[in-house]
């Protein structure tokens, strides 16, 4: 009996759409696409719902004839090539001839057409894929595509699709995509009828951009000029070194208009930061190239998101020196707005700011001594590096800077603007003495204030004496002290972290502090859905937060511990988080903890006073569940005195 069996076109067709159609983005991709490719100047797409039960694409394109109306939803069939030789030199979005086959197959669909200067036009209703007879309707110019009801006949489907707000926000994502790679479309995106996103069609790159990325971020922005190098054409928009983002999520790139996801440019543009960047931080922005249709090869996947070149060394260079010139060419200082300092009975810190902040003496802030910034005359580098060098590997590599410090000795008071140590040379001084003397500690006078909160006993941190002697500090970083058995190195920014990670997941309930006046966070709509969706776990973490309109949220209420300038930091950081997370929901919240302790701890390369950091180091050696931070990182390395004898030939080997 016969095993091999050809499938039924109906199934056939099932099994290609899922290769297609994932979720309304999808088809709305897809429909956008065609949009542009029929020369349209207007294109609006409407949903309801994320886009499950009603997505709407209307252009004023060229129209379809009444004869191709039934043709255009057959499997294979398109416009847009006719030999195989168009393979080798594709320059529409779509090429397949599969989409709307795909689509129909799955959903409920009305098509609207009318040609330009014809009477009237057509409409066609198809059901899973079956087509009803073509009838004559009135219509605008170009094509009207309505789709009802996704997956409604396949819901082994329907349950992969995620909530209405985040499938939405894939929704925005294409339509943002699609207004930055064609400025000369006006777009406009309507959801459960609500304008969301428009821009004018105008044809300037800097409208849809400062649609997509936002005012604030807009204005840290620089242009990369238009340019031309091995025969390609880049150029775009791209932050400044000190406005980058915690994630990848806002890198845009382009090629010939076309959206893709392209390791090699990734790795180009943030190989063009290098050493300009923070460690960690990563730079955002939309980047184009053009180059000749031949060179490059998009029938590598049907999501038409992948791309391959058949030079990758030449497009790397052109990405790299392109970004680097405006990089080199611009002011990338950031400006900073003076703001009021508010009134001292305004920022009182709370009772459990303090119990978790390591005590801060005060003494009078010795006047520092101001050196004269070093003159940096830099060129672009005609020759960029080793493409291989970076295809592996995309995260920027950063140097370790170099840094010529000393024992520091005397106490200092917590100063928020004190320079890095990594960011100035300073002369090695000789070590001194383990101890300071009275006269190298400031003098206190009777006008000095006194701690403006104090808390009561039961809030208060009881000093500990593990019988080890803090020294001193080195590189800002690293606590120096001693015991009996020898030297103790603390990294004190992954120590504090780790003490306050700790406390913070033991507590039920994570006391909350009210801001002054909300916060409002800008995301993108993938960050924006994102949060959304755990936006339960961040509530557990400490932050009160409501959505605030088109993809920015108000947050009312942080955690009692952390500094109200972070909190925009620190939710680009959770949404970032939030995006890539697939763990269970009690490491997710440990997650989330971390990040906040993260930042709510001591900082590396801030200046810290010999209170301070005698007290972390009792905390430290007292708890022993404080042995690594909760990267991973240690937290101390003990040298005993026996192997600083053999280094200096004390005993023998």
């Amino acid at each position: 009996m016969a095993m091999i069996h050809e499938l039924s076109p109906h199934l056939a067709d099932l099994i290609a759409a899922g290769e297609v159609v994932e979720r309304p983005a999808s088809v709305a991709k897809e429909l956008v696409e065609n949009a542009i490719d029929a020369g349209s100047t207007r294109i609006t797409v409407e949903i309801e719902h994320g886009g499950i039960t009603y997505l709407r694409i209307a252009d004023n394109g060229c129209g379809m004839a009444e004869e191709d109306v039934p043709i255009a939803f057959r499997r294979h069939a398109t416009s847009k090539l006719r030999t195989e030789e168009d393979l080798s030199a594709i320059g529409t979005l779509g090429f397949r001839g599969e989409a709307l086959a795909a689509i129909a197959s799955v959903t409920r669909i009305d098509l609207f057409t009318r040609q330009h200067g014809a009477l009237s036009g057509s409409h066609l209703h198809l059901e899973a894929g079956v087509m009803d007879a073509p009838e004559e309707a009135g219509c605008p110019e170009g094509t009207t595509i309505v789709v009802r009801d996704l997956f409604y006949n396949t819901p082994a489907r329907m349950k992969f699709l995620k909530k209405d707000f985040t499938e939405a926000g894939y929704v925005l994502g294409v339509v943002q995509h699609a207004a930055l790679s064609h400025p000369e479309i006006a777009f406009t995106l309507i959801r459960d009828g609500k304008q969301v996103f428009a821009t004018d069609g105008k044809g300037k790159l800097l409208a849809p951009v400062f649609a997509v990325f936002g005012k604030e971020m807009t204005a840290s922005m620089i242009e990369v000029p238009q340019q031309e190098r091995n025969g390609m054409t880049v150029h775009g928009y791209i932050v400044k070194p000190h406005a980058g983002r915690p994630n990848r999520s806002m890198q845009h790139f382009f090629v010939n208009g076309r959206y893709v996801k392209s390791r090699l440019m990734q790795a180009a543009l943030e190989e063009a930061y290098r050493n300009a960047i923070i460690t960690g931080k990563y730079p955002s922005g939309a980047v184009f190239i053009e180059l000749p249709l031949s060179a490059v090869d998009v029938n590598v996947h049907p999501a038409k998101t992948e791309v391959k070149f058949s030079q990758e060394k030449p497009v790397f260079e052109a990405v790299y020196i392109a970004c680097k010139n405006a990089i080199s060419a611009n002011d990338n200082m950031p400006h900073i707005e003076h703001k009021e300092r508010p009134a001292a009975s305004q920022v009182q810190p709370s009772f459990e700011q303090q119990r978790f902040a390591v005590p801060k003496p005060v003494f009078h802030s010795p006047k520092p001594v101001e050196t004269p910034a070093r003159q940096i005359t830099s060129s672009v580098q005609t020759t960029p590096p080793a493409l291989e060098d970076f295809l592996v590997a995309v995260p920027p590599r950063a140097e370790k800077p170099r840094v010529s410090g000393s024992f520091a000795a005397a106490p200092s008071i917590w100063q928020e603007d004190t320079p890095s140590a990594g960011n100035a040379e300073r002369d090695i001084a000789p070590l001194r003495s383990a101890a300071p003397s009275a006269a190298a500690l400031p003098q206190m006078t009777e006008s000095e204030p006194t701690a403006s909160v104090v808390p009561p006993a039961a809030h208060r941190l009881e000093p500990i004496d593990c019988g080890a002697r803090v020294i001193g500090e080195c590189f800002q970083t690293y606590v120096i002290a001693e015991d009996a058995d020898g030297l103790i190195l603390i990294d004190k920014h992954a120590a504090h972290e780790r003490l306050l990670f700790n406390q913070l997941r033991a507590k039920t309930e994570i006391t909350q502090q009210e801001l002054l006046t909300p916060v409002i966070v800008s995301l993108t709509g993938e960050e924006a859905a994102a949060v959304q969706s755990q936006i339960d776990d961040i509530r557990k973490a400490g932050f009160e937060l409501d959505p605030f309109g088109e993809n920015s949220f108000a947050i009312r209420s942080v955690p009692a511990y952390l500094d109200g300038e972070d909190v925009a930091s620190v939710m680009e950081e959770l949404a970032g988080k939030a995006m890539n997370n697939r763990s269970t929901v009690p490491d997710r919240l440990d997650d989330l903890i971390h990040t906040v302790a993260c930042k709510a701890a001591i900082k590396a390369g801030k200046s810290t006073s010999m209170t301070e950091l005698q007290d972390l180091c009792d905390r430290v050696l007292a708890d022993g569940d404080v042995r690594s931070c909760p990267h991973g990182r240690p937290t101390m390395v003990r040298l005993t005195k026996y192997e600083l004898d053999k280094l200096f030939k004390r005993v023998n080997q």
